[in-house]
Order: structure tokens, then C-alpha cells, then sequence
């Protein structure tokens, strides 16, 4: 399966805006398999410049900046995320790339508190990728010019089981959890699939819950020892997870490997 986007267990997005139909298939269980080559650790965010969530960051400043665990092909994939905040890319922006191919610094036009979101890579823009063309796994970074409470700035995923880059995770785990900064509305979800930077954990017909308190969803997964996982909590294309207010949870890009 490669998407989890819905209500009430559909595939499907409730919002006309945002209406999709994702195509899944069933697969009967299956006896671990040893996996044909090795599996790739698909490239990541280490650091970024301000840091994720950061208020009081200064309007003046003129370029940001994020850092991959490798070199990356001279190109990129920054996508504003709307419906968290404005887009902070200066007019006609030309990223640039340090001599190790490592950090892409953006240019910036700020103003005075305001909050700013952007996307490095989504399930669908994967612009960031290594020099084999595999592309990054999709990093969501928010932060504001102003000072701001906890309430203030968008739910996020504040843990993941696994954790997340987890490199000896049990393949025995039949369930995969995150846990969120605050209560989340029931109904609404999306587990999305993160093409090309590993395999989809989830299954088809699985359990997805919620807890009691609202703040831990669980999804049923089938996995294989040695191999890469690759998800998103929320995306560009599928908000589905939002606060009892209505405000979407910042996508939370999220690879993990099983123990080999």
C-alpha cells in the first residue's frame, strides 16, 4: 500500500481541494525474505539554519540554509507549504550550493512576525536528490520571525516509534506509532508514502488507531529485516491529520531500517 489518506478508513480525503484516490494492492502474508541488495539509506536533513520551529528569528536575515547527510546533486526541491505559512524564497532566488555539496542556501525576503514554512522534497516534488538519484526524504521546516508560544506555531510529531533514522528497528514490529505536540481531531489521517527513499510499511486493510487521548496514532505494518522504510505524517498533497482547531499537523518525514 502506498497511501493511508482518509475518514472513517477510506482512502480518501475529505476536502474537495484535496480529493484524491490512492491504488493499493493486497498482499498475502509472506515469510521474511532476505533482500535482494543492500539497502540504501536514503539521503536526509541533519541540520538546517534557523532550526526547526524557531521564533524570534531575525527579518533581517538574508538567506537560509539546510545541511545533508551526503553530497547531493547541484539541484533542488524547496516547496512552500501553504496552508502553514507564508513561503519565505526572495523574488527570483537562486539557491546555492557550498563546495561540498552538502548545505543549499536559500535567499530570503522576511518581514517583521510572521511565521514561514517550506518543504525540502514532498511525496511528489523530489528535486533534492543524492548523485544515484536517490531522492531525500521529505523534511518540513517551520519557524517565525516573532515571538511565539508552543500554541502558536502548527501541531507537529514530537515522537516516532521507531525512531526516526533507526537503523536496527525489530521486523518483528506490527505496529509503527507517532505521537503528536498536542490532541489531534479523530477521523482525518495520512500516512504517505515516500517514493524512492524506501519501502511503505503499511497494510492494506490494517488497523489504524487513534489513542484515548488523542495525541498517539498506531498503524499496522509488515515488515522485512534489512530494509529501508519511507513515510510522511501529513504532506503538501494530504493535510489529513489536523488539531481540534482545524490547523494541519506539520508533515513529518520519517525512514527508518530494520535490523538486518
Amino acid at each position: 500500500m502506498s497511501i493511508r489518506v482518509g475518514r472513517a478508513g477510506l482512502l480518501v480525503v475529505p476536502t474537495l481541494a484535496w480529493l484524491v484516490v490512492a491504488t493499493a494492492w493486497a498482499q498475502p502474508p509472506k515469510a521474511p525474505q532476505a533482500p535482494q541488495a543492500p539497502p540504501v539509506i536514503p539521503p536526509h536533513v541533519v541540520d538546517c539554519n534557523p532550526k526547526p520551529f524557531a521564533a524570534n528569528v531575525s527579518a533581517d536575515l538574508k538567506e537560509i540554509s539546510v545541511t545533508f547527510d551526503r553530497p547531493l546533486a547541484p539541484t533542488t526541491g524547496f516547496v512552500g507549504l501553504r496552508f502553514l505559512g507564508l513561503d519565505p524564497t526572495a523574488k527570483d532566488a537562486q539557491p546555492k550550493w557550498d563546495a561540498a555539496g552538502t548545505t543549499c542556501a536559500l535567499p530570503v525576503q522576511l518581514a517583521p512576525d510572521v511565521t514561514y514554512a517550506l518543504s525540502v522534497n514532498t511525496s511528489k516534488e523530489r528535486g533534492f536528490a543524492d548523485t544515484q538519484g536517490t531522492p531525500a526524504v521529505a523534511f518540513a521546516w517551520v519557524f517565525a520571525t516573532g515571538a511565539r508560544t508552543d500554541d502558536q506555531l502548527p501541531p507537529r510529531v514530537v515522537k516516532s516509534d521507531p525512531p526516526p533514522g533507526a537503523t536496527d528497528a525489530n521486523f518483528r514490529l506490527r505496529k509503527i506509532s507517532v505521537t503528536f505536540s498536542r490532541p489531534v481531531a479523530p477521523g482525518d489521517f495520512s500516512w504517505v508514502q515516500l517514493r524512492g527513499c524506501g519501502e511503505y510499511p503499511g497494510v492494506r486493510g490494517g488497523a489504524l488507531t487513534l489513542s484515548d487521548d488523542r495525541l498517539t496514532a498506531t498503524i499496522d505494518v509488515r515488515l522485512n529485516f534489512g530494509t529501508v522504510y519511507a513515510l510522511s505524517i501529513n504532506d503538501l498533497q494530504y493535510p489529513g491529520y489536523k488539531d481540534t482547531f482545524g490547523r494541519p499537523v506539520v508533515p513529518y518525514g520519517w525512514w527508518f531500517k530494520t535490523a538486518d
